[in-house]
């Protein structure tokens, strides 16, 4: 088959509501974050391997589109715009008053199978709060994501709420070590709840049967004071600081929710133990009705930052341009086509400077014209 008749696997051609619809998630999303006081940055398309390497860790960063330059360095195209973020910020920025708020928006591309994902080339919308370790940034980041959401029309999403302490909390109270926290991990992040016991009953056999099916009911739920309450519980016996400070941690962000009157958009899920390497404290995953699969998660990340330069704590989050569109799409099908302004049609006679001082005159107003009526098919 003829190059020009496909396309290579993974990308993607958008036309005519499409457009209009993306463009419309993408400005709405930036003009919130900007009312947040974001500003926005435009980040290299392409850097250094080494540079993800650094901030996606040596596995992941495998995952790139690389190529050799002229001079033989080793460049990938963008698997991802926080390590480019957190690049600039330690290198570029040392000097500027923090926190420093940034907002991005742009393509990324990462090869994963096809089983995995089938898109090799998607668009990122998100942000990053760099320089506040507290409370006060993540409930930030948390209400600007809400804020994007509604702003968009979009109805029903839901935030889960999980914090990477607490898994580590309990690791350390059963003494886990490398292999056998990632086994656990696994475990929890599939929630394959009848190999977990097994697992715990086998590992872990300082802990008793009551204590181990709160664990497994605990990563089975995902709610709001029923996830805490239970896993206040299971810390009962245990002295794990660690563990506690990350439920101490949630609960307050929950409280804070439900004093704003926006707890129902937001649930506690425990068993979220996904790229646990990466986060440090908080993390989230964003949902949608009628969606299979989040379209944005965030967290905080500590230490990222002090791969490029000095530590500096940092918690942000991206959306998938793709899940906000298709989202939108279902939800609000007719939106592109209502806000589309119809054109003036100037048709082009035989004095072609009066058919244009014409349409200059309109453009002047701001009109939108087309030049000639549109041709049969």
């Amino acid at each position: 088959m003829s190059s020009l008749t496909k396309i290579p696997s993974g990308v993607q051609y958008f036309f005519d509501d499409e457009v209009r619809r993306r463009r419309y998630v993408e400005e709405t999303a930036l003009g919130v974050f900007k009312g947040w006081s974001f500003d926005e940055i435009i980040l290299p398309m392409f850097d250094y391997q080494d540079l993800f390497s650094r901030g996606m860790g040596a596995e992941k960063a495998d995952r790139t589109y690389r190529f050799v330059d002229r001079d033989g360095s080793l460049l990938a195209l963008r698997p991802e715009l926080t390590s480019l973020v957190a690049r600039t910020v330690a290198t570029r920025f040392r000097r500027k008053p923090r926190p420093i708020r940034l907002c991005y928006s742009g393509e990324v591309f990462r090869y994963d199978e096809p089983t995995q994902r089938s898109a090799r080339e998607f668009h990122q919308i998100g942000l990053e709060h760099i320089g506040e370790p507290g409370i006060v940034a993540d409930l930030e980041v948390l209400l600007i994501a809400a804020e994007t959401l509604t702003a968009l029309g979009l109805t029903g999403f839901r935030i889960a709420l999980s914090h990477v302490n607490f898994f580590h909390g309990i690791a350390d109270h059963l003494g886990f070590a490398a292999a056998e926290r990632a086994t656990l991990r696994e475990l929890v992040d599939r929630r394959n709840i009848r190999n977990l016991d097994h697992y715990l009953a086998a590992q872990a056999p300082q802990i008793g049967k009551e204590q181990r099916e709160q664990f497994c009911q605990l990563i089975r739920l995902a709610g709001t004071e029923e996830s805490l309450d239970l896993a206040r519980q299971i810390l009962v016996n245990q002295q794990s600081a660690v563990a506690q400070a990350a439920i101490a941690h949630l609960t307050m962000l929950h409280e804070a929710l439900q004093e704003l009157d926006l707890s129902d958009s937001f649930v506690i899920d425990l068993g979220e133990a996904a790229d646990l390497d990466y986060y440090t404290g908080l993390t989230f995953k964003i949902y949608l009705p009628a969606l299979g699969s989040a379209i944005g998660s965030g967290g905080r990340y500590d230490n990222l930052i002090g791969n490029f330069g000095d530590s500096e704590p940092a918690v942000g989050f991206s959306f998938s341009l793709d899940g906000l569109a298709t989202a939108l799409a279902l939800q609000r099908p007719d939106h592109p086509r209502q806000s589309v302004e119809p054109a003036e049609v100037v048709e082009p006679g035989e004095r072609l400077a009066q058919c244009f001082q014409r349409v200059r005159e309109l453009r002047n107003q701001k009109r939108k014209v087309k030049i000639g009526a549109e041709q049969q098919a």
